[in-house]
């Protein structure tokens, strides 16, 4: 029987990790990338802590304020 959910919490923790260097790379704060994926800016650091997962829609929307290619967050 298929898990009804799945939670991969390294793996959440590392996404986070990945998108605040990217982000501190590009010299974007958290509040600009907030304002540019109109997420609450506290939401963007619980993902950044990897506190949360996030979407599928919202790596990609990270991927294009951030113009890098989606794959790089899990590099």
């Amino acid at each position: 029987m298929a898990k009804t959910y799945y939670k991969n919490e390294e793996g959440i923790k590392a996404f986070g990790k990945k998108l605040r260097a990217i982000r501190k790379q590009k010299g974007i704060s958290q509040e600009a990338l907030a304002y540019a994926t109109e997420l609450h800016l506290s939401q963007i650091g619980r993902i950044e802590r990897g506190e949360v997962s996030t979407s599928i829609s919202f790596v990609y929307l990270f991927a294009e304020v951030l113009h890098v290619h989606p794959g790089d967050f899990f590099e």
